[in-house]
C-alpha cells in the first residue's frame, strides 16, 4: 500500500493548534490517534508572499522577521574560521591553501590533531597521509615561517583552555594555567616584530585574561598593545569583542558592540545579543558615536530588535545613511510585521476556514471568539502602512538609496493588502523603465500576480487565461528550488518553506487566494486541485499538508472526487487545468477510490460506495477499520450499548468491519427495509449502525477521518456532521423502529435511543463572554429536559425503563424536576 498522507508533517504548521489533533497513518485510512500537535515554525506560521532575502548578499539575513525567535537565524552572516584561515593564507603569500589551513586548525578530529602536535613538537611521529601534502603544514616546516610555527604551538596549548566542550555541564576552568598562558602569549608578543603575529599573540593574552576571569589585565591588554596598532585583520575587531564585553560602562559597551557589529559580520549576531543584553538606552549610545555611519548602525540595531511597527529607525538611518544596506532588511520586517498581524487575520476572515483547518477547529469547537482588540490593531497597521508608503515614496523619487526599486515594490504590496488594485497597479507599472536585481524582479512578479488575481471578479476560462503565465513562471521557481542545495543549514531550515521561498509563496497563493476564490464560486473540484497543487513538491510524496488533509477528508462529496479522479487518470487538454491538476498525479487510485467510498458511505449510497471500495484493493481495505484506541480490537457497528462509554468495539461471537464490509451490511438492511417495511429490527440494526458512526459510537472511522474529545456537542461544520455530531438521522430511524414494533420493552429501548440521539443535537456554549456561565447552566437544563424523556415516561413498567433510570443521571433529573 503506497501511503498518501502519513503524520502530519510538522514543517507545514503556520498557526500553533488550539486543539489536540494530529493524523496518524495515511491520508484516506480512518484512524486518527488524539494527541497533541507540533509547535509552530517560527519561520512559516503567517501567510507570507513577501521575501525576506532580497538583499544582495546575507550579511544582515539573521534579522529577518520572526516573532517566534529573538533573531531569526543563529549562524553568523561569514564564517569566523573561513576568515581566519583566509588571514593565514595570506601571511604566506600564496604559498598556502586556505582550504589546508581550515583542515588543519578546525577540521582536525582529536586523535589526529594530537598528530600533527606530536609530529611538530616532538618529531617523533609522523603525519597522516591525509596531511603529508597539506601546504599550511609544509610552509610551518619552513626556517622562514619559524615565527609562525611558534605562535602555532602556542595555540595549541591555549585551544584546549579557551574552548566549553559540555556547555551543559562544563569543568571548573583552570585559572593558573590559563593567567600563565595569558603572561606567555603577552611576553612573545612584546619580542615578536611581525605585525600578523604579534597582534594573534597579544589576542591570545586578552582571551585568556578574559576568560580566567581578569577583567582588568584582560583590557589592559587590549588598550596597550592592540588599540592603537594598525591593521585590517579580523582578529583586531575579535579583539574589540572581547574587550566590550568586560567594558563596566554598560553604554559604552554597548557602542563598543555597535562597531563589532558593522564591520564583523562573523560576529554580528554575537554583538547584536550583546549590545541588547547591556539594556542600554540607544539615546545614550548615540552619543558616543563619532559619525553618521556610526548613529545609524546603531539605529539599525535598535530597528532590527523592534518587533512592533516602527518606521522611525528606517527614517533615521536613511537621513543618516541613505544607501545603507539595513534599509532593505528593515522594509522587509515592516512588510512582514504587517503579514502576522493585520494580513493573516484578514485572510482567516476573507477564506473560508475550510481552508485554514487550525481556523476550523477552533470555531468549530467551543472557541468562535473574536478579539474586540482586533479592530483597533487593525486601525493601527492601516496607519502603519500609510507612514510606510510615505517613506518608500521618498525613498524612490530621491534614488539615494541603491534598490529603490524595492520601495515601490512595497507600495505596490502594501496596495494589494488594502484591496487597492488600481493603486498597486500603477506603483509596479512606475517600475517598468528600472532596471531591479533578479531577486527583486522576481517579488515584482509576485506582487503582479496577487494583484492581477485581485482584479479578477470571477474566475473563468477567460480569466484563467491571463493568470497562466503567471503562474507558469511560479512553477518553474519552485521547480528550481525543488532541486537546488539548502541555503542555510539543517539547524536553522524548520521546514520545507524556510529556505524555499517560491514554494512558500506558491502554497500560500494556491491556498489561500486561489482555492478560497473557486470554493467560494462553487468550483469544488477546482478548489480541491488548489490546495494540492500549493503543496511543497520536495514533500508532496511523503507528506500531505493540513490544509489539503482538511479540505479532501471533510469538503469533497462524490461527484468533486469523480472529477479529481477523472483529471487524475486522464491529464486535461486545457494548459490552466492542466497545470493545476499536476500534483494530483501523486495521489494512487487506491487512496482516491477508498476518499470516494466515504463520500459515500457519509451519503448513504452503500452501492456506490460498494463499487468504489472494492477498486481500493484487498490489502489496504482489510486495514481500514481497526479500532483507533487498540491494536487488536475492531468495530462491530451494529452493537447497541446504553452507555456511550466506555466503548464496547465487540462482542463475543461479533465481527469486526471494515469500511467495505459496513457498505455491504448497510446496503443489505436498506433493500431489507423495502422488502420488509414492518420489521422493527431492520430499522433498529440500521439505526444502531448510523448512531456508531457518530463521534460517540463504536465505528466513527467510517465515516471522519479524525476524531476529538471536544467533537461533542459542537455546532455542525461538516455535510456529514447530521451522522457524526448530531445522530440526526439514527433518530429518525430509532422511531421508525418504535413505530412497527408492538414490543414495549422494545419501543421503550427506541425512545432511549432517540433520546439519546437528540441530546448530541444540543449544542454545547462557547466558552467566551462574560455571560458563559448562564449559557452553559441553560444548556444543562437543556439536556435534563430531553422531550423524549417525557415519552419514556409511557413506558415506566418495563424492565428497560428501570434500568434506564438506574444507568442515566439526565433521565433521573429530569424526573426529580417534573
Amino acid at each position: 500500500m503506497k501511503m498518501l498522507l502519513n503524520h502530519i508533517n510538522h514543517s507545514s504548521y503556520r498557526k500553533p493548534l488550539i486543539y489536540c489533533v494530529s493524523f496518524l497513518l495515511v491520508f484516506l485510512t480512518d484512524i486518527a490517534i488524539i494527541a497533541c500537535g507540533p509547535e509552530a515554525d517560527p519561520y512559516d506560521y503567517y501567510v507570507s508572499f513577501f521575501h525576506n532575502n532580497l538583499a544582495e548578499n546575507n550579511a544582515y539575513q539573521p534579522f529577518s522577521f520572526t516573532g517566534y525567535t529573538f533573531v531569526y537565524d543563529d549562524n553568523e552572516p561569514q564564517s569566523e574560521p573561513l576568515i581566519n584561515s583566509s588571514e593565514w593564507a595570506g601571511y604566506f603569500k600564496g604559498d598556502v591553501k586556505v582550504s589546508d589551513v581550515a583542515k588543519v586548525m578546525y577540521g582536525l578530529n582529536a586523535p589526529t590533531d594530537s598528530v600533527v602536535n606530536a609530529a611538530y613538537f616532538s618529531q617523533k611521529s609522523k603525519l597522516p597521509d591525509s596531511l603529508t601534502q597539506n601546504s599550511f603544514l609544509k610552509a610551518l616546516q619552513q626556517k622562514k615561517y619559524a615565527g609562525a610555527l611558534a605562535y602555532y604551538e602556542l595555540a595549541k596549548k591555549i585551544e584546549p583552555e579557551a574552548t566549553v566542550e559540555n556547555q551543559w555541564d562544563p569543568q571548573p576552568r583552570d585559572t593558573a594555567k590559563m593567567i600563565s598562558l595569558a603572561n606567555e602569549a603577552s611576553k612573545l608578543g612584546s619580542k615578536e616584530t611581525d605585525s600578523f603575529l604579534k597582534l594573534r599573540y597579544f589576542y591570545q593574552a586578552q582571551r585568556m585574561f578574559r576568560y580566567a576571569g581578569n577583567r582588568d589585565k584582560a583590557r589592559n591588554v587590549y588598550t596597550t598593545y592592540i588599540e592603537k596598532q594598525p591593521s585590517a585583520s579580523h582578529v583586531k575587531g575579535w579583539s574589540l569583542s572581547l574587550q566590550a564585553g568586560v567594558e563596566p560602562d554598560s553604554v559604552r559597551s554597548a557602542y563598543l558592540f555597535s562597531r563589532v557589529f558593522e564591520n564583523y559580520p562573523e560576529r554580528r549576531i554575537q554583538a547584536y545579543r550583546n549590545y541588547y543584553y547591556n539594556h542600554a538606552n540607544a539615546s545614550d549610545v548615540l552619543k558616543l558615536a563619532k559619525n553618521d555611519s556610526e548613529k545609524a548602525v546603531i539605529y539599525a540595531i535598535e530597528g532590527l530588535g523592534d518587533p512592533e511597527y516602527n518606521i522611525n529607525y528606517l527614517k533615521e538611518i536613511y537621513g543618516c545613511q541613505p544607501n545603507s544596506p539595513v534599509i532593505g532588511i528593515l522594509l522587509a520586517r515592516e512588510v512582514n510585521k504587517l503579514e502576522e498581524q493585520f494580513l493573516d487575520n484578514k485572510i482567516d476572515k476573507r477564506s473560508s476556514p475550510i481552508l485554514n483547518p487550525v481556523k476550523a477547529y477552533y470555531y468549530a469547537y467551543g472557541f468562535n471568539y473574536v478579539d474586540p482588540e482586533q479592530a483597533k490593531s487593525d486601525k493601527i497597521a492601516r496607519a502603519h502602512m500609510a507612514d510606510l508608503s510615505k517613506f518608500c515614496e521618498q525613498v524612490f523619487t530621491e534614488r539615494k538609496f541603491k534598490d529603490y526599486g524595492l520601495a515601490k515594490i512595497v507600495q505596490a504590496y502594501l496596495s494589494w493588502m488594502l484591496d487597492d488594485t488600481k493603486a498597486g497597479t500603477v506603483y509596479l507599472s512606475q517600475l517598468d523603465k528600472v532596471s531591479l536585481r533578479n531577486k527583486l524582479n522576481d517579488q515584482k512578479q509576485i506582487v503582479k500576480l496577487l494583484l492581477t488575481a485581485q482584479s479578477i471578479q470571477k474566475l473563468d476560462s477567460l480569466n484563467e487565461v491571463t493568470l497562466l503565465p503567471l503562474l507558469q513562471w511560479l512553477d518553474k521557481k519552485v521547480e528550481s528550488e525543488a532541486n537546488a542545495p539548502k541555503e542555510v543549514d539543517n539547524y536553522m531550515a524548520y521546514s520545507t518553506y524556510s529556505y524555499r521561498r517560491f514554494t512558500g509563496t506558491a502554497r500560500n497563493f494556491y491556498q489561500t487566494v486561489l482555492a478560497p476564490a473557486y470554493y467560494k464560486q462553487g468550483y469544488i473540484s477546482k478548489a480541491a486541485a488548489a490546495v494540492v497543487k500549493g503543496e511543497s513538491l520536495v514533500a508532496h510524496k511523503e507528506w500531505r499538508d493540513e490544509v489539503t488533509t482538511n479540505f479532501w477528508q471533510n469538503y469533497l462529496r462524490p461527484g468533486s472526487v469523480l472529477k479529481l479522479i477523472e483529471w487524475k487518470n486522464r491529464s486535461p487538454n486545457d494548459p490552466y487545468l492542466k497545470l493545476l491538476t499536476s500534483n494530483l498525479a501523486f495521489y494512487s487510485n487506491s487512496n482516491l477510490y477508498e476518499l470516494l467510498g466515504t463520500t459515500y458511505l457519509r451519503e448513504h449510497q452503500y452501492q456506490k460506495a460498494i463499487t468504489a471500495l472494492n477498486r481500493v484493493g484487498e490489502a489496504y481495505s482489510d486495514s481500514l477499520a481497526k479500532n483507533s484506541f487498540s491494536s487488536t480490537e475492531e468495530s462491530d457497528p451494529f452493537i447497541n450499548q446504553m452507555a456511550d462509554y466506555p466503548k464496547v468495539w465487540t462482542k463475543a461471537g461479533s465481527k469486526g468491519y471494515n469500511k467495505l464490509d459496513f457498505a455491504k451490511a448497510m446496503y443489505a438492511l436498506q433493500r431489507k427495509m423495502k422488502t420488509e417495511p414492518n420489521n422493527a429490527d431492520h430499522y433498529f440494526k440500521y439505526a444502531t449502525a448510523l448512531y456508531n458512526t457518530g463521534m460517540h459510537g463504536n465505528s466513527w472511522q467510517f465515516i471522519s477521518y479524525t476524531w476529538a474529545a471536544a467533537d461533542a456537542g459542537r455546532k455542525k461544520v461538516h455535510y456529514y456532521d447530521d451522522d457524526y455530531i448530531q445522530s440526526i438521522n439514527a433518530e429518525q430511524y430509532f422511531l421508525k423502529a418504535r413505530a412497527v414494533s408492538n414490543n414495549t420493552e422494545f419501543k421503550a429501548k427506541c425512545t432511549f435511543m432517540a433520546a439519546k440521539c437528540r441530546q448530541k443535537q444540543i449544542i454545547k456554549p462557547e466558552y467566551y463572554g462574560n455571560d458563559y456561565d448562564k449559557r452553559i447552566k441553560k444548556y444543562a437544563a437543556e439536556v435534563r429536559h430531553n422531550p423524549f424523556f417525557e415519552q419514556l415516561t409511557v413506558y415506566s413498567k418495563t424492565r428497560f425503563y428501570k434500568q434506564a433510570v438506574n444507568d442515566c443521571s439526565y433521565l433521573r433529573d429530569f424526573l426529580k424536576s417534573r
